[in-house]
């Protein structure tokens, strides 16, 4: 009888785990990508079984005016900043925290690939999409970073190099091959700077 009522508590309470998570649609409200992704998936989303599991749930915002439940969030840490629309963050509902994240939109079938590989990581313990600096990245020496890494030992993952200096997002280039060339992102938390052009 023990046995049973372990079993059932276990399963209410990861069950319960799994249904609290949300999906923040971080849109821009003159993003064209935003708009596309809304226009193209949005509906389908909330009507699949990946939608009624993780729902979709729109943040609206105009330049860097974000709700304030969401920068207070950024403040504290518990939501990364965000560069881009769309962004599509994977939202821990109950601990209010990011899990993991998804930027940018170009194609459907692309976008539902790599979002049930966020939430594959996410149900592994990783923390998919998490920016150098944010607590998603293993350790330094471990396996996985070492997988990413070039044999200059340097991550060859631009979304890893951030900077808040011109100086070494310039540095950062010239060892990434971009010849010293490097581009600028307006943040709420200030101006970022990275290797290569806008893309």
């Amino acid at each position: 009888m023990n046995k049973i009522i372990f079993f059932i508590t276990f399963f209410v309470l990861l069950s319960s785990q799994v249904l609290a998570n949300e999906l923040l649609v971080v849109c821009g409200k003159n993003s064209k990508n935003s708009k596309k992704w809304q226009d193209e998936v949005l509906q389908e989303y909330i009507q699949s079984e990946m939608g009624k599991k993780t729902p979709a749930k729109i943040v609206s915002i105009e330049g860097d005016k974000f709700p304030k439940w969401f920068m207070k969030a950024m403040e504290e840490g518990r939501i990364d900043q965000i560069l881009g629309t769309p962004t599509f963050i994977i939202w821990d509902s109950v601990n209010k925290k990011e899990l993991g994240r998804l930027e940018g939109f170009t194609q459907k079938s692309k976008f539902y690939t790599e979002l049930r590989e966020a939430l594959l990581q996410i149900s592994q313990g990783l923390h998919p999409g998490r920016r150098e600096g944010s607590g998603g990245h293993q350790a330094e020496g471990s396996e996985a970073k070492q997988q990413k890494e070039g044999s200059g030992g340097m991550s060859q993952d631009i979304m890893d190099h951030v900077y808040k200096t011109p100086e070494e997002a310039k540095r950062a280039s010239k060892m990434l091959g971009f010849g010293g060339e490097i581009h600028s992102h307006d943040t709420p938390q200030g101006i970022i700077y990275m290797p290569g052009t806008t893309m």
